[in-house]
């Protein structure tokens, strides 16, 4: 790569070069009135520039308020990425394959145009916020890498001729368009914009015309929005001077994005989980608004989605605390991202703003440009501002259900709630899910009891379907849920999360999995009873199989457990425990410990067996924080309408409701 040391007057236009040299050796500053008459249009003329995420006038509020007490931290951080950014060695794609290790300082494809973006923008903001024209060179000395070096634009793991790596690149490129290039001169302009034509709105053309286009164009998960929305962002940029080939785009990727919204339901839960909710939305997002900028109806219309504006919700309820992911799948942590206040921003909403706060800015941490867009979307000195309302906590169900896509939470308050369970069930064609209906987990403070595995770094076959379902952590016997015949579940396969019973003392949750199983199982139901406003859980297994079949519950922790009498257990992990009882109709199930082969770190499993039979009765009663479950007995009718239970001194019977759940009787 040519290393541009400084401002040549063949690097950066006319008027930023006369900036830079009228102090050559103290901090080259651009001045306001400087700033606003290179970025008035394309060279051509055109509409003002930039235009799709910010204008003008909001890029000088950025710098005029960026040492405000509520942004002060994101811009040191900036300061300091830049710096490191400005002298770091240029990003180079690695063509190992998925699996396979890296030559000594490269990366694989995709972590580098995410790596790219967080360079690209950071830089870009460090120069609106200083004036130092250096760290747009470095910016643009980047981009001009990317597009004559890198050897790949496509991601190894991925098929050409457009991935996310591919889509990724283009809402950096359509962003450095509007916003950093309108300061180069032409010629370097010219040569950045053929580029990235060639190399990105090309080959999206490339992917989406042919007759059969690959199916994440129509997808209703993250790739659709990380592509089509990429797309949409350099299309956008481009069009003042790419008309035909820009609205081709649009044409194409537009549309194929209702896809997506119309996969969100009005709870704005995502069956992704929270990792992948934060990666298809922030691409989602941001074309929304860059399309409602442009005065294209689709981009108002997505605001104007109930889910959309409920959408912040979801990560804050299975994010709870400060350290916890309580989502389900693969990639399945926190949620944690600047889009939190642009949604926040966009619908006065204080808790996304509350939520996003509470992060704590990480100078060392490469990649999306999070603290660079806080500075852009983070609103001040607003009334509606939590930092305006003495003592605000956001209002957060402490029992929280998403119906959309099958999942639940509960606690006994939120947020930051001394313990909770999460439970999983809905559609097993969810992209990225598990084969884990009827999961749950449950941590006490800050630290996981019986917990979610996750997902291992991605193999080369993590996503083939002869091989996926046979990762421990990816199978039925990898959850906190009921093996039956020693068999699980059955990609997509349905389950459905009945509605949330609310009782005197008593809530219920029902999650069905019935016909979900390799052996028929025509009832496997998994009813979740809260008592004493969620303090403790009862956890009531319904199986009836078509012939006769042993059942086994797993209980997995990172922590150890401890084995009693009379089916009863405490697990541990750090200073976190919780005792958990199991009772069967039939008497008491035996218990055991193991250390389950297949995963990748360490992790105990109570296995619960029970012999084979038509039908079984199982209730586990866990007591977060405790010592000693209570006493437990079970009983039910010989019709199986009635189920009885005691707890401790309390006596509870439900009856069997319609659509197979429990209800106080």
């Amino acid at each position: 790569m040519e290393r541009r040391q400084g401002l040549t007057p063949d690097s950066i236009d006319r008027r930023t070069c006369l900036a830079a040299l009228a102090a050559p050796m103290a901090m080259s500053w651009v001045g306001p009135s400087l700033r606003a008459g290179r970025t008035q249009g394309d060279r051509g003329g055109g509409p003002p520039r930039p235009r799709l995420l910010f204008t003008r006038e909001e890029l000088d509020r950025v710098r005029a308020r960026a040492s405000h007490p509520q942004l002060a931290r994101f811009r040191a951080s900036v300061l300091a990425k830049a710096d490191r950014y400005a002298t770091a060695a240029p990003l180079v794609p690695s063509i190992a394959k998925r699996g396979e290790p890296d030559p000594p300082g490269e990366a694989k494809g995709l972590a580098c145009a995410r790596g790219l973006q967080g360079r690209v923008v950071t830089l870009g903001m460090a120069w609106e916020v200083t004036g130092d024209a250096r760290y747009l060179e470095s910016a643009i000395a980047q981009l001009e890498h990317a597009v004559r070096e890198w050897r790949i634009w496509v991601d190894t793991a991925h098929q050409p001729p457009f991935d996310l790596m591919t889509g990724e690149l283009s809402l950096t490129f359509g962003l450095a368009i509007d916003w950093l290039l309108p300061a180069v001169a032409d010629a370097r302009r010219a040569s950045i914009v053929d580029g990235v034509v060639r190399r990105a709105l090309d080959t999206f053309l490339e992917a989406v015309e042919r007759p059969n286009p690959p199916g994440w164009h129509t997808a209703a998960h993250n790739w659709n929005t990380v592509c089509n929305g990429g797309a949409v962002m350099l299309a956008l940029a481009l069009r003042p001077t790419h008309a035909d080939k820009a609205t081709r785009v649009l044409e194409r990727a537009v549309p194929a994005m209702d896809r997506y919204w119309n996969h969100l339901g009005p709870d704005g839960a995502w069956g992704e989980g929270t990792g992948y909710w934060r990666y298809g939305h922030r691409y989602a997002l941001m074309a929304a608004e860059a399309l409602r900028r442009a005065g294209h109806p689709a981009g108002e219309a997505v605001f104007a989605r109930s889910g959309v504006r409920q959408t912040g919700y979801f990560p804050i309820v299975f994010n709870p605390g400060r350290t916890l992911s309580a989502s389900f799948g693969d990639s399945n942590g926190r949620a944690s991202d600047a889009i939190f206040y642009f949604l926040g921003a966009r619908y006065r909403d204080p808790a996304f703003i509350w939520y996003q706060d509470r992060v704590p800015v990480d100078r060392q941490r490469e990649g999306w440009p999070d603290e660079a867009l806080a500075l852009l979307w983070r609103p001040v000195d607003e009334p509606w501002l939590p930092e305006q309302q003495q003592g605000y906590v956001p209002q957060v169900p402490a029992a929280a259900v998403f119906p959309s896509i099958g999942w639940a939470l509960l606690a006994p308050r939120q947020p930051d709630p001394t313990h909770f369970l999460a439970f999983k069930n809905g559609s097993l064609a969810a992209n990225h899910t598990h084969l884990d209906l009827n999961h749950v987990s449950v941590a006490v403070g800050d630290q996981f009891l019986l917990l979610e595995l996750g997902s291992r770094p991605y193999p080369a076959d993590y996503f083939r379907a002869d091989t996926r379902y046979g990762y421990y952590e990816i199978g039925t016997r990898g959850h906190n849920t009921v093996l039956v015949g020693g068999r699980g579940q059955v990609h997509r396969r349905e389950g459905r999360l009945l509605p949330l019973v609310d009782g005197e003392g008593v809530q219920v949750l029902t999650g069905v999995a019935d016909d979900a199983y390799e052996v028929a199982t025509p009832i496997a139901r998994r009813h979740v009873i809260a008592l004493d406003d969620r303090e403790r859980f009862v956890i009531v297994d319904e199986i009836e199989t078509a012939e006769a079949q042993p059942i086994e519950l797993r209980w997995h922790t990172g922590g150890a457990w401890t084995l009693g009498a009379d089916g009863h257990a405490v697990v541990t992990a750090g200073t976190a425990r919780a005792a958990v009882r199991t009772l069967a109709i039939g008497g008491v199930p035996s218990l055991a410990v193991e250390s389950p082969d297949g995963w990748i770190r360490p992790v105990q499993v109570l296995r619960v067996p029970l012999a084979a039979a038509p039908r079984h009765l199982v209730a586990t009663v866990i007591a977060p924080g405790a010592s000693e479950a209570p006493s437990l007995s079970l009983a039910w009718s010989e019709n199986g309408r009635l189920v009885r239970l005691r707890v401790g001194e309390r006596q509870l019977q439900f009856a069997t409701a319609a659509g197979g759940g429990l209800r106080p009787a």
